[in-house]
């Protein structure tokens, strides 16, 4: 009697933190990887200015200073969705352009 009560509280306990295990949220992914524009992205680039401080275009978003780091905007303000629609970047290229020779774009 006593062997078989204990197998039937193991067998509560061990279903009891499986339903738990299994009724659990799954763990959402809690880093993000930020990649900051390089020096010599900066050194060619024009910056916008926006909220104070000069933002750059580069890899699909915004990016600002901010201190000693490099933020960026998880959502394109209006103005600098406006300004990337309507302006260059400034940015120079100097390259081969077709039939030889250097040239300024």
């Amino acid at each position: 009697m006593k062997k078989t009560l204990v197998t039937m509280l193991n067998g509560a306990l061990c279903a009891g933190a499986l339903s738990l295990a299994l009724s659990s949220t799954p763990a959402g992914a809690q880093v993000e990887v930020s990649i900051s524009p390089p020096a010599w992205f900066i050194a060619t680039a024009s910056p916008v200015y926006y909220d104070g401080h000069a933002s750059y275009w580069y890899g699909n978003r915004w990016y600002y200073r901010d201190g000693g780091a490099w933020r960026n905007y998880h959502g394109e303000p209006g103005y600098l969705h406006d300004y990337r629609g309507h302006h260059e970047q400034g940015r120079q290229f100097y390259g081969r352009a077709h039939g030889g020779g250097y040239r300024r774009r």
